[in-house]
C-alpha cells in the first residue's frame, strides 16, 4: 500500500513537472490558406539582430504551429511568408492564433490570444494609411498610456520612407523616448531592450548638453573683440600668461589638476601630443585648479607647455568656458575658434592635423 502511494505521488509529481514545462512555453498557431508549398518563417526580432528560429512548409490547409520557450521579458517576433510580415508581441506564455491569407497578414490578419499583437497591427496599418504627422498622434497616445508595454517600445521604432516617426535627436520627441526608457528601466532593468534604449537616451542627452556648452563658448567668442575668450593667469614663476599670447597657434586649452587621480596617465597623453606637434605650431595652455599650490608648482616646472594656476577665488575662466568637471579640454584653431570639446584622445591627432593645415 505504501509503495503504491509513493508510486502514485511520483506520477503526480512528474505530471506536475510536465505541466509546468508546458506552461513555460508560448505558441503561435493558425491557418494561412492559399499558401500551399510556401515557407513560413518565425523570426525573433532581438535588439541587436533579427534571426529565424523556426520554419515550416505550409501544406494544403495552411495550418501551422510554432512553440518556443517563454521569454523572460516582453519581446517581438514576426511571421513571414511570401514577403509578407506580421509582427507579434510575446509577453509571457501566450497562445496566439493567426488566421489570414498571405496578402492580409501584415495589417488585416485575424489575431486571437494577444491584444498587444492586435495593437501593433493597428499601428502598422495606421502608418501605412496615414501621413507620419497624423499617425504620430495615435502612436504618442499609446506610448504615454502604457510606456512599459512592448507596444510602446515598438511604436518608437516605426519608420516610413526612411524617416522615423519619433526622432531621438528632436527635443519634442524626447519625452516619448524618456517615458519608455524610464518605465523599462524601473520595471525591467535587466532587459536587453531596457539597457539599449536607456543608454541611447542618456547618451543623446549628454551629447546635447555638450553641444550646448560648445555653442555657448562659440557664441561668446563671436561676441569677443579679439576672437579669443582670453584667460590671463600666473604661471609657476608668478608671471602672467595669457591665452591670446598663443594667437596663430593650434591650442589645446586644458582644465585639469596635477592632484587628480588619473593625473600621471593624463599628463603622459598630453606630452605625447605636445612632442608630436609642437614644432608644427601646436601649443598647450593648461589651467590647473590644484588646491595644493606647492605640489602644482613643483610639477609645473617640469612641463614644457604653458601651465597656469587658478585658485578657488579666481575661477572666472571656468565659468567662461562652462567647465563643470575636470579634466575638460578644448581644441582651438589658429583663429581661436573652438573646434571641439573633450575629443577622444585617439581622435585628437587627426583633429589637430586638420587645424594645422
Amino acid at each position: 500500500m505504501r509503495r503504491t502511494l509513493v508510486i502514485g505521488l511520483s506520477c503526480v509529481a512528474i505530471l506536475l513537472m510536465a505541466g509546468c514545462q508546458q506552461q513555460e512555453k508560448f505558441s503561435i498557431s493558425g491557418e494561412i490558406p492559399d499558401a500551399k508549398g510556401s515557407m513560413l518563417y518565425l523570426d525573433r526580432m532581438g535588439v541587436s539582430r533579427t534571426e529565424t528560429i523556426d520554419s515550416v512548409r505550409l501544406g494544403r490547409t495552411g495550418k501551422f504551429r510554432f512553440s518556443q520557450p517563454r521569454e523572460e521579458y516582453p519581446e517581438l517576433y514576426r511571421l513571414r511568408v511570401d514577403g509578407k510580415v506580421l509582427v507579434i508581441a510575446i509577453d509571457s506564455t501566450e497562445q496566439v492564433r493567426i488566421t489570414s491569407t498571405p496578402d492580409s497578414l501584415p495589417y488585416n490578419a485575424r489575431i486571437e490570444g494577444s491584444e498587444k499583437t492586435v495593437q501593433i497591427a493597428e499601428l502598422r496599418r495606421s502608418l501605412q494609411e496615414k501621413s507620419i504627422t497624423e499617425h504620430k498622434q495615435k502612436a504618442a497616445k499609446i506610448i504615454l498610456t502604457d510606456p512599459r508595454s512592448i507596444v510602446a517600445y515598438y511604436a518608437l521604432l516605426q519608420h516610413k520612407g526612411g524617416r522615423f516617426v519619433f526622432d531621438l535627436a528632436d527635443q519634442a520627441d524626447r519625452i516619448y523616448f524618456s517615458a519608455v526608457a524610464t518605465a523599462w528601466k524601473v520595471f525591467m532593468p535587466d532587459s536587453e531592450r531596457s539597457k539599449k534604449l536607456y543608454g541611447a537616451v542618456d547618451e543623446e542627452i549628454r551629447q546635447e548638453r555638450k553641444n550646448a556648452q560648445l555653442q555657448a563658448v562659440q557664441t561668446l567668442i563671436k561676441e569677443s573683440d579679439n576672437a579669443f575668450l582670453d584667460i590671463n593667469l600666473p604661471d609657476e614663476n608668478g608671471t602672467e600668461r595669457s591665452l591670446s599670447s598663443l594667437r596663430g597657434k593650434v591650442i589645446l586649452l586644458d582644465f585639469s589638476a596635477i592632484g587628480m587621480p588619473q593625473s600621471h596617465a593624463y599628463i603622459f597623453e598630453l606630452r605625447e601630443l605636445y612632442n608630436r606637434y609642437h614644432n608644427k605650431g601646436f601649443e598647450i595652455y593648461q589651467v590647473s585648479g590644484d588646491a595644493d599650490t606647492a605640489l602644482w608648482t613643483e610639477s609645473a616646472v617640469n612641463l614644457p607647455w604653458v601651465t597656469v594656476h587658478s585658485d578657488k577665488d579666481n575661477r572666472m575662466c571656468y565659468r567662461t568656458y562652462n567647465v563643470q568637471n575636470i579634466p575638460t579640454y578644448f581644441l582651438l584653431n589658429k583663429k581661436g575658434e573652438v573646434t571641439g570639446r573633450n575629443i577622444p584622445f585617439d581622435e585628437l591627432p587627426k583633429r589637430i592635423e586638420e587645424c594645422l593645415r
